[in-house]
């Protein structure tokens, strides 16, 4: 058999071609390939990013359940496995994993447990991409589901500022002048505008369907409008980063570089408008100025995103023509030794920026001064950290401390509370990569940058090996992944499910591409060979029934702390509705799922200290301290009880570990004066 034939039978049994039974299935497959990530984004946005744990462990859940679903339909016999796959998936689990583990010496079983589960969530999203991203049409339509759920995601930000009186959302989801709905944090927004601007880039060249290069086209301007508006100087700096390795990735970089600069022109009148104008920029309501100033900045970038079809429209018709200026500058832009040189010349000033103002700016930037102007867009230029160096000298200081093992997953809070330099609410380091080493050690600081980058140079080597269209596909796919881990090293995105699962998203589809590349090139060697080139789906068995392990274990391991959330709201809520025993009984069953979580013994020790039962309140305060003994406020809970009780000596002594626990806790130096109000 010649090696051609040899190697499309060998295609065939793994393809969707055949008859109108596999042309459904295909078809099915590539709906849902672009569906999955829709609603998973979507879903996980509306739900505030799915920072919270309820929020969180659902999605993970609904994942798992799509992993179970997959392999229980054959998806295991039909993937192509190989290294990449095993080591990606490995090291996710690896580190989940030790996170568990670090509870054995933890300060917080079960805030080690809570960060383990979170890396389950995202072992879940990256297992289900890679079954669902098998073939070449499937990534296509699964970058597209990403892309369409970024960029709803930014819109839907942009209209519930420019339209408040449509999107009747609380004070609370959308106070201050930083767009910040729907994930709760405005670096997030900023983050997926980033994304979202790359995505676009892709579309407008490469999506398969006609209208949606022209939505992308269109959808350019407000998507820098929206970047604009939350003043997010990581988001900047991560679109012009990332955008240009999107560039220098990409053979179609001189027309994605003209499509946007059109998206600049067509947004630059309406953030003139907004920088102009404080109601609509500082999200002040003013005689009912903000809805009307609101409405004129929607015109504006309606018109801005006309101009910009327009001028895409001039883009298309001059690389149909291609007269000869555009073919000598296509000829440049793809000219390696150009892009050698600029990125040379990008390199010298650089350097020579470094070396004329790196010191005076370091000093800015490390400042421990957090003082931010009232005018929201002067944020752009301001170059102090907002307290970052601080978050990352505090987390180097704990890994001091404890480099082997670290404190634990999820109780940097802790290490923060006690070294903090500044008097401000932290529970995370704002960085992915130095975290890792405060809570979980050497170890753990390894295993998280040995992911990161094993992921990142998949996706490289993936990009290197293809051609044409896919080329392009692995070009943005990476390049939103180094969006993430760029990202990620000065801000705490990696506990934004949502956020992190993108990241893992486009790896996976990465990840599943050079696998399929690994075995193609290894089948066309053994047809040409005369040998059988087999198909990719053997003995894939015992991967099916390893993978249903691991998802049936990881959704008991998700569901408890789950129940537990659950438990403590309805402990809460029936506080609130005046029905102390049921709020108990709701608080002892949280107890019951997890003996080891101070939450609920906590939970019982506010109960009983609000029904005078002192000496209750007391035992079970000791109980959750037993749980989580650097929690500086279960020893101010304690003491405060204990002197309702009288037992002063007790208080004084809780409280002065309350102190040593938490220095610059104000309200610690107040003592039990007004109940404890601020702590």
């Amino acid at each position: 058999m010649p090696a051609e034939q040899a190697l499309a039978e060998a295609r065939k049994r793994t393809g969707p071609s055949g008859g109108g039974h596999l042309a459904f299935r295909a078809r099915l497959e590539e709906s849902s390939a672009f569906l999955a990530p829709v609603a998973l984004i979507g879903g996980l946005s509306l739900a505030g990013g799915g920072y919270e744990l309820s929020d969180r462990h659902v999605a993970g859940l609904v994942v798992w359940l799509v992993v179970v679903g997959l392999l229980v339909l054959g998806a295991a016999g039909r993937a192509i496995l190989g290294k990449p796959f095993y080591w990606a998936s490995g090291l996710i689990l690896g580190f989940a994993l030790w996170s568990a583990i670090s509870s054995l010496w933890s300060g917080s079983v079960e805030l080690s447990v809570a960060e383990a589960d979170r890396v389950l969530v995202y072992l879940g999203v990256f297992l289900a991409a890679f079954l669902l991203a098998q073939t070449d049409q499937r990534r296509q339509r699964f970058g597209e589901g990403i892309a369409i759920a970024i960029t709803g995601v930014v819109l839907l930000a942009l209209a519930t500022r420019l339209m408040p009186h449509v999107f009747d959302l609380s004070a609370e989801k959308v106070n201050g002048s930083r767009l910040r709905y729907p994930l709760g944090y405005w670096n997030a927004i900023g983050l997926f505008c980033a994304m979202a601007t790359l995505f676009l880039l892709w579309m407008t060249r490469r999506s398969l369907v006609p209208w949606l290069r022209w939505f992308s086209a269109a959808a350019i301007p407000p998507i820098f409008l929206a970047l604009y508006l939350t003043y997010s100087r990581g988001g900047i700096l991560v679109v012009v980063v990332a955008g240009a390795l999107l560039l220098a990735l990409s053979t179609d970089r001189l027309w994605m570089l003209a499509t946007a600069l059109s998206g600049v022109i067509g947004a630059v009148p309406a953030v003139l408008y907004v920088a102009a104008h404080d109601p609509i920029a500082n999200n002040v309501e003013e005689s009912g100025l903000l809805v009307e100033q609101g409405l004129i900045t929607l015109l504006l970038i309606l018109a801005g995103s006309a101009v910009a079809l327009l001028l895409f429209w001039a883009l298309r018709r001059a690389e149909r023509d291609r007269p000869a200026p555009v073919v000598r500058a296509l000829a440049i832009s793809r000219d390696p030794r150009v892009l050698r040189g600029i990125g040379v010349a990008v390199l010298v000033v650089l350097v020579v920026l470094g070396i004329a103002v790196g010191g005076k700016a370091w000093n800015r930037f490390s400042s421990a001064d957090l003082g931010v102007s009232a005018q929201p867009g002067e944020h752009f230029s301001e170059v102090s950290s907002g307290g970052r160096v601080q978050f990352w000298e505090v987390a180097l200081k704990a890994f001091g401390e404890e480099p082997l093992l670290g404190k634990g997953a999820g109780t940097y809070q802790f290490s923060w509370n006690e070294h903090r330099p500044l008097d401000m609410p932290v529970k995370d380091a704002h960085s992915l990569y130095l975290q890792p080493l405060a809570e979980l050690g050497i170890l753990g600081g390894v295993l998280i940058v040995a992911m990161v980058l094993f992921l990142l140079g998949v996706g490289f080597w993936t990009w290197r090996a293809a051609s044409g269209r896919q080329r392009e596909l692995y070009g943005v796919l990476l390049s939103v992944s180094f969006a993430f881990a760029l990202g990620s090293a000065f801000d705490w995105f990696w506990q934004i499910a949502v956020v992190g699962s993108v990241f893992f998203m486009a790896t996976a589809a990465l990840v599943a591409a050079r696998c399929s590349q690994i075995w193609r090139a290894g089948a066309t060697a053994r047809a040409r060979e005369g040998t059988d080139p087999g198909a990719p789906g053997r003995r894939r068995f015992s991967v099916a029934v390893v993978g249903l392990a691991i998802a049936w274990l990881t959704m008991l391991a998700l569901i408890g702390p789950l129940l537990v959330d659950r438990e403590i709201h309805q402990s809460t809520d029936a506080i609130e509705a005046g029905e102390f025993e049921s709020a108990v009984n709701h608080a002892k069953t949280a107890r019951s799922i997890e003996p080891w979580a101070a939450t609920p013994y906590r939970q019982l020790g506010l109960l009983a200290e609000a029904n005078g039962e002192y000496e209750e309140a007391i035992h079970r305060f000791g109980q959750a301290i037993d749980r989580e003994d650097r929690n500086w406020s279960l020893y101010y809970l304690r003491a405060r009880t204990e002197h309702k009780a009288g037992q002063n000596e007790a208080a004084q002594a809780d409280l002065e570990e309350a102190k040593r626990l938490n220095p610059l806790e104000t309200c610690l130096s107040e003592g039990f004066e007004g109940e404890g109000e601020g702590c």
